[in-house]
């Protein structure tokens, strides 16, 4: 295995798949949840508008943040949500070219009524979360070939991601790489090709090890890895590292298992260690500001989608800057981008 760059960009291909989940936020915020009509004398106060809507504050921030991301919520001088002008001719049930009548055939649909489900329980679909927690609910990942077909699925978006993100991270000072939840392992064995002194770490549960461990293989870096079954959120090393990976693993929780996260492996870093997160980051808001994000619209859609089949959401980049410093990582100001929305930030433990 060699980790050859794809001729074309996945990224719109990915849009398209995950763009009927802000359709599905747009008929579910005006139906069930009627935004249109709870702004339509003026605007709200975050909170106050959360209450009115009677959603958790998970559900709020997807929904919100995807209608924002659609152009039909804004944040005024205030600091208030209010409808924008489209959002107020197509959504308000005062203005005589409303399209609420339309848009409310979506409710008829399965896919609108989980999504619904979904954002009333600030729950996944069928309370059947994609991710494993050890104490936790039911998973998706409790079925072994559920969780190899995952594994695999993901490995794919990875095949086209991984070389672009061992192009714009510089580890050659780096040793040893510590990869959490790294399931199939391509990220680090992209990395791994790229710099012959380096060795990696990756801690997952089975059977996405055993396919890290067959890519591995094939790509003729097993020696170099060493893989460890544990839970992520307690696993600790015997060892410091000087770089820890979180690739596509802190959207899958809520915003504080994901602080808890960034802060149990900030420790476990040498001092000058590197933590790197690589995700889909949505736009920051002001200090200040309503959190809710004006996209971008792609991500908006990913965060849907997440949510309604795990814990998290797609964070903003200021939510995981906040991460870091919590952690005690000061976050470098370059932020990279690769595909599919991909963003890498970088904070180094003083």
């Amino acid at each position: 295995m060699h980790f050859e760059s794809p001729e074309l960009d996945p990224t719109q291909i990915l849009d398209d798949l995950r763009a009927d989940k802000l359709s599905l936020l747009l008929v579910a915020g005006t139906t069930a949840f009627d935004v249109g009509q709870a702004l339509d004398d003026g605007p709200l106060a975050y909170e106050a508008l959360r209450q009115h809507l009677q959603l958790p504050e998970r559900s709020a921030n997807v929904l919100l943040t995807g209608l924002r991301s659609m152009g039909l919520l804004d944040v005024d001088s205030h600091q208030q949500i209010d409808l924008t002008e489209l959002g107020r001719e197509k959504l308000s049930p005062k203005s005589k070219f409303n399209l609420r009548g339309y848009i409310g055939l979506g409710a008829f649909g399965a896919d609108a009524q989980n999504m619904i489900a979904c954002l009333k329980h600030d729950a996944p679909a069928g309370d059947i979360s994609f991710v494993f927690h050890e104490e936790g609910g039911p998973s998706a990942l409790d079925d072994p070939e559920t969780s190899d077909a995952l594994t695999r699925a993901m490995a794919a978006r990875a095949r086209n991601v991984a070389p672009f993100v061992a192009q714009e991270l510089d580890l050659s000072t780096a040793t040893h790489l510590l990869d959490i939840g790294g399931g199939h392992g391509l990220y680090t064995l992209a990395l791994l090709e790229k710099h012959p002194q380096l060795s990696a770490t990756i801690v997952d549960r089975q059977p996405p090890l055993a396919v890290a461990q067959e890519y591995a293989q094939a790509a003729g870096l097993s020696e170099r890895v060493e893989f460890v079954y544990g839970d992520i959120h307690t696993f600790t090393a015997s060892r410091a590292f000087d770089t820890v990976l979180l690739a596509n693993i802190l959207h899958d929780y809520n915003a504080s298992d994901a602080e808890r996260l960034v802060q149990h492996y900030a420790r476990q870093l040498s001092n000058n260690g590197r933590a790197i997160i690589l995700d889909a980051f949505l736009n920051s808001v002001p200090p200040g500001s309503p959190p809710v994000s004006t996209g971008p619209r792609p991500v908006a859609a990913y965060s849907a989608m997440l949510f309604s089949i795990c814990e998290g959401r797609c964070f903003r980049l200021d939510e995981y800057q906040s991460m870091m410093r919590s952690a005690g990582l000061l976050a470098e100001a370059h932020i990279a981008q690769v595909p599919a929305h991909g963003s890498l930030l970088i904070g180094t433990k003083a």
